[in-house]
């Protein structure tokens, strides 16, 4: 069984969400579980491909990347050659 939740939604979300609604021929309760799935299997494969190098960095590589990682997380200007 399904659970009623209350969401607030920009204007123009409403309406994509309607348009697609009705352009598919399905409800709008199907297009968001759909698209909180696709959301998450996306985070999850960027996740698993940071995963990857793990164990390839020595400690000291290791800490540098985490701490440019921490530094640089609202931008994207930033340089691999400082670690």
């Amino acid at each position: 069984m399904k659970q009623a939740i209350n969401l607030r939604l920009d204007k123009q979300v409403l309406l994509t969400l309607e348009r697609l609604s009705s352009d598919l021929h399905t409800t709008k309760t199907d297009i968001i579980e759909q698209s909180i799935r696709l959301f998450s299997q996306h985070k999850s494969h960027k996740q698993h491909q940071l995963i990857q190098f793990a164990g390839i960095l020595d400690d000291r590589g290791a800490q540098g990347m985490a701490e440019a990682i921490a530094r640089d997380k609202n931008t994207k200007d930033f340089s691999l050659g400082t670690l």
